[in-house]
């Protein structure tokens, strides 16, 4: 997926601010639709589920032919076929709901996803660089690149162990 989005100039902040748009949108035109519908105006309503759903479907499209060309195929195209069809049968209110649980679930699904990435990153930061190694009575501050089989190694309490091995 990288590479094709960096050939177009897209980068995944972009598309994680497209998704949060798309959310917003939907969420605007369910809002309005609702509003139009309660004043007995059921056209506009379905006017605006289906202007608030379409750019849901556009962006969807346009996502599924990029994993095709990748030769992925994803659950999504379930997603696009639900809209389209609710769309086509004249089910507004059906598509703007799909569309509302398609794009909350990727805006969870980023946050999700950067919360990991913000974790990993922690342990990363937290993990060990040097080693404190024992030859009989002496110590020796070393990095951890040079800790080789059979090396004793000293763990100070609160310290985090810094390789694999048997402790005694």
């Amino acid at each position: 997926m990288g590479s094709y989005l960096d050939r177009i100039g897209v980068s995944a902040i972009d598309e994680r601010l497209v998704r949060r748009v798309l959310l917003l949108a939907v969420l605007v035109g369910l809002v309005a639709g609702g509003a139009a519908f309660a004043l007995a105006q059921e056209r506009a309503a379905d006017w605006l589920w289906i202007g608030a759903t379409l750019p849901v479907v556009i962006a969807l499209a346009i996502s599924i032919t990029r994993d095709l060309l990748a030769r992925r195929m994803g659950v999504d195209a379930i997603a696009l076929l639900a809209m389209a069809g609710a769309i086509a049968l004249n089910q507004s209110l059906a598509a703007i709901v799909i569309a509302i649980m398609y794009t909350g679930g990727t805006v969870l699904e980023d946050y999700a996803v950067a919360r990991a990435e913000r974790n990993l990153k922690s342990l990363i930061d937290r993990a060990p660089t040097i080693a404190l190694r024992r030859k009989g009575d002496a110590s020796e501050v070393v990095p951890i690149s040079s800790i080789a089989i059979g090396d004793t190694i000293a763990v100070r309490v609160g310290e985090i162990v810094t390789v694999d091995g048997l402790i005694t």
